[in-house]
């Protein structure tokens, strides 16, 4: 339940003068040989340096990444995140050009035909996901062309990265390799599966505090953490996760296990899964030479996916000329209420996709 949840996904990674390019609204150009799905289909939406998107090669990447990151969804019904991943579309786009003709060995081609396999067996095996992907139009050819889009990219951006950089990252992420065993017991406030309410944060707060009491007195952590604990990966356990690399837990565990006092009960810490009362039994740093190669190719892709939202932040925005999604219909009614709605939605978005940013960078 701790965990952070792993897929590389591209934005993965949120994550010269301008030359205008003049189109008529809702006319597209004629399709060019190796060009995105769906180009030249449709209406237009954006205009860059050297290209265009339209509304129909939007709709199948964005359905394409949506399947495979079920979470896209959410972001894109959000007006300024849909922006924001077009943007990222469009900056996908512009280096995959720059790659200039891609060549496949045999190995890459195994790659990207398990990655279709695999998403054709979701796809056939979920009718409302299959709907999705006839209604967009989605093909085999589509799939490969976006998976290999990315990982081209990435791989190239990892190639780039060198072993003083890789150091570097190690340096300033050295908690996140420190080994750790401890203790912990978790006063819910959602249910892991479904999202829903499980206790208002007063009442786990409360509950929590009164399960530090009973420890600080001597409470058995066994019997404890099978009364009052939420977390079925360690309840039984006597809450605890032995020798676990701390990079592995959401932020806030993270990061109280890296700090909290050994052997001392901590005060309750607040995480999305609610309150955790904790005790560090253990915590060992890692030094760089005794990195596993894993390890190791985890931080080049950190460098990689810096060096990439760099260039999203940086050199991006000054090629795209023109962004025309359609505008959101907002309800007459209730005004205020849709506001505050669309702005929670908005942030809780937005920390959802910093949170699955900073985890699928560190899985592909």
């Amino acid at each position: 339940m701790l965990r952070t949840n792993y897929w590389r996904k591209a934005t993965l990674l949120a994550l010269a003068a301008v030359l205008v390019v003049v189109l008529a609204a809702g006319c597209g150009k004629k399709k060019e040989e190796g060009a995105a799905p769906g180009t030249g289909e449709g209406k237009t939406i954006a205009t860059y340096t050297d290209g265009t998107v339209t509304d129909k090669e939007f709709k199948k990447y964005s359905t394409f990444f949506g399947i495979v990151q079920p979470q896209t969804e959410m972001y894109l019904s959000i007006p300024q995140l849909q922006e924001q991943f077009l943007r990222e579309y469009i900056g996908y786009k512009v280096l995959y050009k720059r790659l200039g003709d891609v060549k496949q060995d045999d190995a890459t081609k195994k790659e990207v035909d398990n990655f279709y396999t695999q998403m054709k067996q979701q796809i056939d095996g979920t009718p409302e996901i299959k709907k999705k992907a006839d209604d967009a139009g989605l093909t085999e050819n589509d799939i490969k062309y976006f998976y290999s889009m990315i990982s081209s990219i990435m791989k190239d951006q990892e190639k780039k990265v060198t072993d003083d950089q890789v150091k570097k990252e190690y340096d300033t992420t050295k908690d996140d390799y420190n080994m750790i065993s401890v203790r912990h017991i978790l006063i819910g406030t959602v249910d892991p599966t479904t999202g829903a309410e499980k206790r208002k944060d007063e009442e786990a707060l409360k509950i929590a505090k009164e399960v530090k009491a009973k420890l600080d007195a001597g409470g058995d952590w066994k019997a404890l953490a099978k009364q009052y604990s939420d977390d079925t990966g360690s309840k039984d356990n006597g809450g605890l996760y032995e020798d676990q690399q701390a990079k592995g837990w959401v932020a806030e565990f993270k990061d109280a296990a890296n700090k909290q006092e050994i052997g001392k009960v901590g005060e309750p810490v607040k995480s999305q899964f609610g309150y955790h009362v904790m005790k560090v039994e253990k915590r060992t740093p890692t030094a760089f030479d005794k990195l596993t190669a894993e390890d190791k190719t985890l931080l080049k892709q950190a460098v990689a996916s810096a060096n990439l939202n760099k260039f999203m932040t940086d050199e991006l925005p000054k090629m795209i000329t023109k962004i025309d999604l359609p505008k959101a219909e907002t309800p007459a009614a209730d005004d205020s209420k849709a506001d505050d709605s669309k702005t929670d939605n908005a942030d809780k978005a937005n920390n959802d996709k910093a949170t699955d940013d900073k985890a699928t960078n560190d899985k592909k």
